[in-house]
């Protein structure tokens, strides 16, 4: 159920679907083959733009799940480990000239990266390419990008795939709206990549 905020700016009204805390699993290839990870996203309306933050944990529990796991299930049996990734996000709607709907979106990771995503908003669908990307030495050399969200029987299903020099690296997965998110975790020798 998408819940409209009092006095949300027309601004932000493309992207009321996204908003709430939002979790779920999915998987990555960032490491040596597929891994399990569980996601929380959270978006909220600031000013005339949308922040959000999403969160990717890995987990140290080999469960069995298949596509067909809701979200929060798959979340209930899968065991953080660490933190993956964190990054922080600003959504801006734009209008063209021909009334076509566009979303920059401008994001922090916490692995030393910025970049900043264009794409076109399609009802409650959203895809993103990369159009700019900063990096810090130590970060992974990312060349091109692409993000999809979609909001499929009340659920967010997305994937973002990233290419580099010699690889492509695919984080996918689905999330569905929680009330009452669990608290911040802290994991004993916590590392960011």
């Amino acid at each position: 159920m998408i819940v409209i905020p009092e006095n949300l700016p027309t601004s932000v009204a493309p992207l009321t679907w996204l908003l709430g805390t939002w979790q779920g699993w999915g998987t990555t290839t960032s490491r040596a083959d597929n891994e399990l990870v569980t996601f929380e996203f959270c978006a909220r309306v600031i000013g005339d733009s949308v922040r959000s933050t999403m969160r990717v944990y890995a987990t140290d529990v080999a469960a069995h799940l298949d596509a067909d796991t809701p979200a929060l299930d798959g979340v209930s049996v899968l065991n953080r480990s660490a933190v993956l990734w964190e990054e922080s996000a600003y959504w801006t709607i734009v209008t063209d000239e021909s009334d076509d709907t566009f979303v920059q979106v401008t994001t922090a990771l916490s692995s030393g990266r910025a970049q900043l995503w264009v794409g076109k908003v399609a009802g409650p669908r959203i895809r993103l390419l990369v159009d700019t990307i900063a990096r810090a030495a130590s970060a992974e050399a990312v060349t091109e990008g692409e993000r999809m969200f979609g909001l499929v029987n009340s659920d967010i299903f997305w994937t973002e795939t990233l290419g580099t020099e010699n690889s492509s690296l695919t984080t996918s997965g689905r999330m569905s709206r929680v009330e009452d998110p669990a608290p911040i975790e802290t994991f004993a020798g916590e590392t960011h990549e």
